[in-house]
């Protein structure tokens, strides 16, 4: 029990074993013989942080997928795609304290680190398309997008993502985009064709994820504050301000993705982009509002202020939110200054 405090503690307070002077079990201090392979225990079957365990969960889950049972699939694969990412993280972590100074160790530590990084996104694209079956996309969309990130779309897995995205209807143009397309109108050399994997069973719409979702919401705020019920609209203007958020930068990272390889694909998205942001940036502005009509500058202010970041003061919504704050008293100078003052 000690010994396990000490060792929780040195994580807790960033100390080494050696700092701490801590040394190997006496038995083995003393040159006992032991048996190596009882000592390398994270090796076993048995345990839960292998490469092994997690291409197990793996299996289960698209076992479970093929048969229809989408809701053991989700939490198997849940649990593969935990296993496969903490492994290549801290694979990746003796990278960095070897490197420079064991070449083999570091070598071996990246080549384990991109095993588990490739199945970890394997795991991730089954994952999304188990969302999918459910009914589920707007789950399925965030992880779509980080295998697009992880893999990159000159690679089957990340086309395939790219594939699932425009399914949904998140993005709208296929990849590569006809005006990317060679005179012959083959794929670029960059981008190999992908390997189609089976398809969802069930073709979904994104229930909020997207921008008619946030606009839904944004209407129902409308309605709640025409009736003074202030609450809902505060609730409806929150709900409306993450998403337009998410998505905002969801359809950014399409477009870092995407530029230089395909033009109209990252022109697309990045236009979604900065749409969805100045959604987000209205709807920050109304719910400051909403806090004012329930006497609450002070959670005013700080919404105000991003609006203000976000837009500037040069264009109107930015205007408008300095208004506000010049109206509360948190600013002295009316701006723009009227004729004469």
């Amino acid at each position: 029990m000690i010994a396990r405090f000490l060792f929780a503690s040195c994580f807790a307070t960033g100390l080494t074993l050696t700092a701490l002077n801590i040394t190997a079990p006496r038995a083995l201090a003393q040159g006992v013989e032991a048996d190596v392979s009882n000592l390398r225990s994270l090796a076993q079957d048995s345990s839960i942080l292998n490469i092994q365990t997690g291409q197990k969960l793996a299996k289960e889950g698209t076992d479970a997928y093929t048969a229809g049972n989408y809701a053991v699939a989700v939490q198997k694969l849940q649990e593969a795609r935990q296993v496969f990412n903490q492994l290549s993280n801290f694979h990746q972590e003796l990278v960095g304290s070897f490197a420079g100074l064991d070449s083999r160790i570091a070598a071996s530590a990246r080549d384990r680190a991109l095993k588990s990084a490739q199945a970890r996104d394997e795991a991730t694209y089954d994952l999304a398309r188990a969302h999918r079956a459910q009914k589920q996309a707007d789950l399925a969309v965030p992880l779509l997008i980080q295998v697009l990130k992880s893999q990159q779309p000159g690679r089957p897995m990340g086309q395939n993502a790219y594939a699932e995205l425009l399914a949904i209807g998140f993005v709208d143009l296929p990849f590569p985009s006809p005006k990317e397309m060679s005179p012959q109108g083959s794929r670029p050399q960059s981008a190999p064709a992908a390997v189609l994997l089976p398809s969802t069973p069930a073709s979904t719409e994104l229930a909020l994820l997207s921008l008619k979702g946030g606009n839904g919401l944004m209407a129902e705020a409308a309605s709640a504050v025409s009736v003074g019920n202030y609450s809902l609209a505060q609730s409806k203007l929150k709900d409306a301000r993450k998403i337009f958020n998410q998505i905002s930068n969801f359809y950014q990272d399409i477009s870092t993705v995407f530029a230089g390889l395909d033009t109209p694909i990252a022109n697309s998205t990045r236009d979604k982009a900065v749409e969805s942001a100045q959604k987000r940036d209205e709807s920050t502005y109304q719910l400051a509002l909403v806090h004012r009509a329930q006497n609450q500058p002070e959670l005013s202010v700080p919404l105000l202020v991003q609006v203000l970041k976000s837009q500037q003061a040069t264009r109107e919504l930015g205007k408008k939110a300095y208004a506000q704050l010049f109206e509360l008293g948190f600013a002295d100078v009316e701006y723009p200054r009227k004729a004469g003052k």
